[in-house]
């Protein structure tokens, strides 16, 4: 750590250690990093030790140490050995953060009776109405823990009304690799007018077909949500590979606009594609998710259009065709905002903060 950063931590007051336990294994990724092949996964890490915070991250394990493995992300992500080895070994932790709810069940359940002190927060929660395993998951986790960071403010006041908590839901954000996604020039062999990006079940796909439907323009969709026998019109075309980061990138930096037709969903649908759209500067046409609310800025950064309306989504992308300034324009505003808002750096400022006040309390 440089000597500023190690002057900026000191400022923050103690150094603190947080486990995290991600869902699925994230150390692969991290393994198999090359610089500028891919957003940084080590970049947060950073940031956190800039405010204080040192990171140890525990993935859940393989067969058969982990009955579980391989049963899903929500099943796997349960590990029971995981949970004994934190509530065993790590009770030196000032704190622990499940990234969703499923690593919080275990030790939730048994942290009292193995006198498990070290405070237990849960980042980010898959909220459901649809999926019972989900759903009783989250009956017990969220009552039990010390503090659930959400990523929206539609977010924070469904968890409050639904488990009645008054205290201990706190608004936290989602962030991009604001280096990895940025501006930069098309390549003019490639150039896709409009492009849709996502594979979550909040993507509106009737309803962004049906606006295509008589528009002169091309759309490419980047999903694994249309089935090959869909019938599309004759100016979408279909991607359903899995691709790089870096054939990602290109996707946005060719594209003129990005279209993301949503359902109104308890989760943050599009997040992620409005985050990497916005901070390559393009032009987006966004569905009015209430989830998503945060994480733009309607006329400012993009247009926004009601939920299930395929002609005022049709109306949106003619007039942002027919406004070349206007794609300018938002493009621009949305790269600024993202920068100010859901860069790395500054989501770790708000994590750290917000560690710092549910970890354990120094020893006297």
């Amino acid at each position: 750590m440089m000597p500023q950063e190690l002057s900026n931590a000191a400022q923050t007051g103690r150094r603190l250690r947080a486990i995290f336990l991600p869902p699925m294994a994230w150390q692969p990724e991290r393994d198999a990093f090359r610089d500028g092949a891919a957003p940084d996964p080590f970049e947060l890490d950073r940031h956190l030790a800039v405010h204080g915070i040192d990171t140890t991250l525990i993935d859940p394990g393989r067969r058969p140490r982990n009955p579980l493995a391989g049963r899903g992300t929500v099943l796997e992500s349960l590990d029971p050995m995981r949970a004994l080895r934190v509530m065993l070994a790590e009770r030196q932790a000032d704190i622990v953060v499940s990234v969703f709810e499923g690593a919080a069940l275990p030790i939730a359940l048994l942290r009292r009776a193995l006198l498990f002190r070290v405070p237990l927060v849960v980042w980010d929660l898959g909220l459901t109405e649809t999926w019972p395993l989900r759903e009783r998951i989250l009956d017990q986790v969220v009552p039990r823990v010390d503090g659930v960071f959400v990523l929206s403010a539609s977010q924070k006041t469904y968890v409050e009304n639904r488990w009645h908590r008054q205290h201990g839901v706190e608004w936290l954000g989602h962030a991009v690799d604001v280096t990895f996604f940025q501006p930069q020039p098309a390549n003019t062999a490639d150039n896709i007018p409009l492009l849709s990006i996502g594979d979550d079940a909040g993507r509106d796909m009737p309803t962004l077909l049906a606006a295509m439907a008589g528009l002169h323009a091309k759309l490419l969709i980047k999903t694994s949500r249309l089935p090959e026998n869909q019938i599309l019109p004759a100016n979408v075309s279909v991607l359903r590979d899995r691709i790089s980061a870096l054939a990602l990138r290109g996707l946005y930096a060719n594209c003129r606009i990005v279209v993301l037709a949503l359902h109104p969903t308890l989760n943050a649908s599009g997040v992620s594609a409005i985050l990497e759209a916005g901070a390559m500067g393009r032009a987006m046409i966004v569905s009015d998710n209430p989830a998503i609310r945060d994480f733009i800025v309607p006329d400012e950064t993009c247009l926004v259009v009601p939920c299930g309306d395929a002609i005022a989504l049709r109306a949106a992308i003619d007039r942002l065709l027919r406004e070349p300034d206007t794609c300018a324009r938002l493009g621009a505003n949305a790269r600024r905002f993202i920068e100010r808002t859901c860069s790395r750096s500054v989501l770790a400022a708000r994590l750290a903060s917000l560690l710092r006040q549910y970890a354990k309390p120094e020893s006297p």
